[in-house]
């Protein structure tokens, strides 16, 4: 009988919020799902719509991060071949959102004939990307079918499994962080309305000069009081493994991150402490990348893009062994070229910071890719299936 109750609960409950949720959905203002997370005015958005509206997919197409972003700036769409190339390039793209763009969006029936993929170790290891499934682009991307379709090593963790389904199918809990938001700022409305004699405002961000201050104050200040200030800014692989958020070392280490965030757009925090199981997380991915492309039968060039020895220098050991090793032999499985564009003809002076080509180095970048492009069979690959179109 006990049963019986809590299941005729439990049957409730769920009805109940299935009858919320698309309620919410019904009667959600669209100007409130802009304000806090603007999905449709992104430059993935106007990719998608672009790539939906064209008849015909171009024959030519790149992928990658913002390494091949920049790679590709100031290009004419036409440098490569006759025919318009089309960019799926994106900052902070890693190999699960490469992925699900080619997954989600490229078919036997609407492909291009060429893909060049940019890849470099980022790619398949950042700390800052907690599960491969959360990032902006997965989330906005992703369906039912193609999350199903993944295998279990592609998540974090069961629980990582079941929030990725659930927001494929729950508008309250996709949009989550929305009303997170909404509700925070219209309590602190409410509570400025209730107390006009210590009005609650929202706390206007801080400029950058300020949080360059505050974090440059943080490294100098004392571990201990009485003792005397001492600026620290090294940190070891070893300290970033073994600190703990309540360590007042935490703090520090929080301002030295911040800092070369700032001033060379990578920190070494985004690399260490090295994590094989996040780092075997994208390798999955890629692998799932390449197959599916080999699937609908496009050739693939994976280009290992230009890499400033600063930054090298901080990434981990396993990181540069493992990456090396893993890209090539998933291209030479799935029947991708493999082109090693970490050369030194590319001068420290050919970077805009640490990672990022400018535009000196993306001419340098463009030109390379020419020179082996009329040296390769694609080209007259193409021109033949450019000839068959017409």
């Amino acid at each position: 009988m006990d049963l019986r109750f809590w299941a005729s609960r439990a049957v409730v409950a769920f009805l109940g919020f299935v009858v919320f949720d698309v309620t919410a959905k019904l009667l959600c203002p669209s100007a409130m799902l802009e304000q806090y997370e603007p999905r449709e005015k992104t430059l993935l958005a106007d990719l998608v719509r672009a790539w939906k509206a064209a008849p015909q997919a171009p024959e030519i197409c790149f992928m990658g991060s913002s390494l091949m972003q920049c790679a590709l700036k100031d290009s004419s769409p036409t440098f490569l071949n006759e025919s318009p190339s089309f960019s799926w390039a994106l900052g902070g793209e890693n190999a699960s959102d490469s992925y699900m763009i080619a997954q989600r969006l490229m078919s036997k029936e609407k492909k291009p004939k060429l893909l060049i993929y940019g890849i470099a170790p980022r790619d398949l290891l950042d700390n800052n990307v907690k599960s491969p499934v959360s990032t902006d682009i997965f989330r906005y991307l992703s369906s039912l079918d193609s999350v199903l379709g993944l295998p279990g090593d592609a998540f974090t963790s069961i629980d990582d499994r079941v929030n990725c389904m659930l927001k494929q199918v729950s508008f309250l809990v996709d949009r989550k962080n929305v009303f997170s938001k909404a509700a925070n700022d219209t309590a602190v409305t409410l509570i400025s309305n209730m107390v006009p004699a210590g009005p609650i405002r929202k706390s206007e961000r801080a400029s950058e000069q300020e949080k360059i201050a505050q974090a440059q104050a943080q490294l100098m200040a004392p571990d201990k009081p009485g003792d005397k200030p001492k600026r620290v800014d090294h940190f070891t692989p070893a300290q970033l493994a073994a600190v703990k958020p309540t360590d007042p070392m935490a703090k520090k280490i929080a301002a030295f991150e911040l800092l070369q965030q700032i001033s060379k757009g990578v920190t070494i925090f985004r690399y260490n402490p090295y994590c094989s199981e996040r780092y075997n997380r994208q390798v999955v991915f890629l692998e799932l990348l390449l197959a599916h492309l080999e699937n609908i039968g496009v050739q693939v060039v994976v280009v290992e893009m230009p890499l400033k020895r600063e930054h090298v220098a901080i990434m981990p050991k396993e990181l540069l062994a493992s990456y090396s090793k893993d890209v090539a032999r998933l291209a030479t499985r799935y029947g991708a070229s493999l082109l090693d564009f970490n050369s030194p003809e590319f001068k420290d002076s050919d970077y805009g910071d640490v990672a990022h080509l400018n535009a000196a180095g993306a001419r340098i970048w463009q030109a390379k890719l020419v020179e082996t492009f009329k040296s390769s069979p694609y080209r007259e690959k193409l021109a033949l299936a450019h000839q068959s179109l017409h």
